[in-house]
């Protein structure tokens, strides 16, 4: 019959040891002793072998560090830790942690605690924003406000989710457009392609000298992205006639007649340089019909007008367009 090999007691065992003389031996955690860690003094990142983790408080980083510190147990599961801290100083937080652990189907737990000492550097990042460091400069160019602004939104959105290397150093609208100084090239040139496949239009890079290190040249990169005037959905006045954007490739854009026979058609963006975009679009009120015959009220002057359905149309309703002194109808 088996037997505890520390007290003699009977089964229920656990590699051949009683729960009892388990929960009195095995300490499932442990602590070096000495706790010091590096944190930045202007974003809180900790430091750790070969980079910096990024964090909203120094509390929050010392928390990690003292987790990442623990020393477990080998053979455990189902690990937890409960944490509670208390500043001594600037430099110096006493921490208390409860620990729970399962080892061979046993609950065990233990108590740590320890003072983290707390040395304060600069990280690369901030010492980098601090100097007005920059790889590359995006320059965005469009004529239509609306355009840039959405262009300029994303570049934003896209600077805010990033990782806190990647950064503009400045920013702010320039004749023609707006231009950003980067901290990263790659993601410079990413952000241009990025622009580019959503809006349109076509990029061009450049490169200047700006300096040598390690005996290599150092270069900083332009990313000039040239967009169309126009975005998806909008309404363009071609020859007399309404179309719609429905898509954008590149250098190419996806037009469809709003009218009968309703073709769809893709043309060159730079043959649609300065397009007359038309006004936001406005429901139409349906005075009467009959048959393809319609009496409608135009929004924009609030007079009746004859118009003249498409063939077989069968849609529920009108919006008008403006351009000039002249009112389109579309007939969805």
């Amino acid at each position: 019959m088996d037997i505890c090999l520390k007290c003699g007691a009977e089964p229920p065992l656990i590699s051949q040891i009683c729960h009892k003389c388990v929960r009195e031996t095995v300490v499932i955690s442990r602590l070096p002793e000495v706790l010091r860690m590096v944190d930045c003094k202007s974003c809180y990142s900790l430091k750790i072998p070969g980079t910096w983790l990024e964090f909203d408080s120094v509390e929050s980083a010392v928390g990690h560090f003292f987790e990442s510190s623990i020393i477990w147990h080998d053979n455990l599961s189902q690990k937890k830790t409960d944490l509670t801290m208390k500043q001594l100083d600037p430099s110096k937080y006493r921490v208390l942690a409860k620990t729970r652990a399962n080892y061979g189907g046993l609950p065990l737990e233990s108590d740590l605690e320890q003072v983290v000492e707390i040395k304060y550097q600069v990280c690369q990042t901030c010492s980098r924003h601090a100097g007005g460091y920059y790889e590359a400069i995006l320059q965005i160019r469009t004529k239509q406000k609306s355009v840039l602004d959405a262009a300029v939104e994303k570049v934003f959105k896209d600077i805010d989710s990033s990782p806190a290397e990647f950064f503009s150093t400045e920013n702010g609208p320039v004749k023609g457009g707006f231009d950003f100084q980067l901290s990263s090239t790659e993601r410079a040139r990413a952000l241009a392609r990025e622009l580019m496949i959503q809006f349109g239009g076509h990029v061009n890079e450049t490169n200047s000298l700006v300096g040598r290190k390690d005996g290599r040249d150092l270069l900083r990169h332009t990313f000039g992205v040239r967009l169309p005037s126009f975005l998806v959905g909008d309404f363009l006045l071609i020859k007399g006639k309404v179309y719609q954007v429905t898509r954008l490739d590149r250098r190419k854009a996806k037009l469809k007649l709003m009218e009968s026979p309703y073709t769809k058609k893709m043309v060159e963006i730079d043959t649609l340089r300065n397009p007359n975009i038309l006004d936001d679009s406005l429901n139409v009120q349906i005075i009467s019909s009959r048959e393809d015959q319609f009496l409608l009220l135009d929004p924009f002057t609030h007079q009746t007008v004859e118009a003249v359905s498409p063939p077989n149309w069968n849609g529920k309703t009108v919006e008008a367009l403006r351009f000039g002194n002249e009112t389109f109808f579309i007939w969805n």
